[in-house]
């Protein structure tokens, strides 16, 4: 019997337990084994839940499950930042395998956990952390093991995504397309860490420690989401043959890196302006494999669950490397070398502030221009210094 213990039965916990159950004669013809959801942390023993569970298996109490020896891995998908952290922490010292789909536990305690997972010689892995249903840390773990990758590019986020989808072809404002966006369970309550792309930020944090074997923190990316654009850039932008998206990007140099999470708007035809909806991509760049695109379902019960169950196969299998992928190389931060051209709309003033950098103006009153050329911290600290009012930077 393969025990697990599952830590939070919201979306993808319910998600999980739904294949584990429907899947049961499959895994055990792939596994050799039964496996099986023996207990599931939960606040609530009552509440209603869309996929039901025999209530014998709910338990407050994570000891329950941490002292079960029946229980081999553990699946933390709670959403609860420093309460999954120690959950992950103490299932690995107990020498339990841990799996996650928890990308700010894994952003925030990266190099922590995957060391003294490697130390205690047990799994800890966290496929459905980033880009949902896609996979994508494992084929990024192989293609480090002999690529030098150059490059990681990608639509990291479908809430984000969908919003700007809807403004673009509808020409909805932010406004009433994050209503539908909650209304239809694509955006949560509070949209901030969407929106203002800290949750694409943690995702790139990840992605770009793996791709380049250094620590690059979450304060060491550059990060501005979309809650300050408004349906005239949209259609000013889409009149120059360009949508927007927001793209988490990381590049190497031979000193170091940059990384940034930016709304750009990209030509029309182009391989992300066609990535619609809640729909995520992600582009690799190594030596050998040149470019890699995947493409997929960002987010999603079964998309998610799917991510989570395939890391717990991997772990029986003993089909990933037990030693930590990170390999400590020692990077620059390059990002005051980016450069680019830029679209801006200020909500009032003039443009006299701009003028050395403005070469067309899409719009008099709000002012919506493009720059030249310029080095991005240039460009933020001429818009710091300029207090009359609320603008929106939109990279070209």
């Amino acid at each position: 019997m393969i025990g697990i213990g599952l830590l939070g039965y919201g979306t993808v916990g319910q998600g999980l337990y739904k294949i584990v159950s429907e899947r049961r004669d499959q895994l055990s013809y792939i596994l050799s084994d039964e496996m099986e959801v023996l207990r599931v942390l939960v606040r609530d023993l009552d509440k209603k839940r869309d996929v039901e569970i025999d209530k014998d298996k709910l338990t407050l109490d994570f000891e329950r499950i941490l002292d079960d020896s029946n229980i081999s891995i553990i699946v933390e998908v709670t959403g609860d930042l420093e309460k999954g952290y120690n959950y992950i922490r103490r299932a690995l010292e107990k020498g339990k395998h841990v799996v996650t789909a928890n990308k700010a536990i894994v952003s925030a305690y990266f190099e922590e956990l995957s060391t003294l997972a490697s130390n205690k010689g047990v799994y800890f892995l966290y496929e459905a952390s980033v880009g949902g249903g896609i996979p994508l840390i494992k084929p990024l773990k192989d293609i480090i093991s002999f690529n030098e990758v150059s490059s990681i590019e990608g639509i990291l986020n479908g809430t984000c995504n969908f919003i700007l989808t809807k403004m673009t072809e509808e020409g909805l404002s932010y406004q009433d397309v994050l209503k539908e966006a909650q209304r239809l369970g694509y955006a949560e309550e509070d949209p901030s860490s969407d929106v203002e792309g800290m949750d694409t930020l943690r995702k790139l944090r990840i992605l770009s420690t793996l791709g380049f074997g250094g620590v690059i923190t979450e304060d060491d990316i550059l990060c501005d989401g979309i809650e300050n654009i408004s349906d005239l850039d949209i259609k000013l932008l889409k009149g120059k043959n360009r949508v927007v998206k927001l793209i988490a990007s990381t590049y190497a140099f031979a000193d170091g890196y940059c990384s940034i999470v930016q709304p750009r708007a990209v030509e029309v035809g182009s391989y992300f302006a066609n990535v619609n909806l809640a729909f995520n991509s992600i582009g690799i760049r190594g030596n050998y494999i040149g470019d890699l695109k995947l493409f997929g379902s960002g987010a999603g019960m079964l998309p998610t669950a799917n991510a989570v169950l395939t890391d717990c196969i991997d772990v029986v299998l003993k089909n990933q490397n037990l030693e930590t992928p990170l390999r400590g190389k020692g990077l620059k931060n390059n990002n005051k070398e980016i450069f680019g051209r830029y679209y801006i709309r200020l909500d009032s003033g003039t443009e006299e502030a701009f003028e050395d950098v403005i070469i067309e103006k899409l719009h008099e009153e709000p002012l919506c221009f493009l720059t030249r050329e310029i080095r991005l911290m240039d460009l933020l600290d001429k818009i710091a210094s300029y207090e009359e009012g609320a603008y929106s930077i939109i990279g070209l």
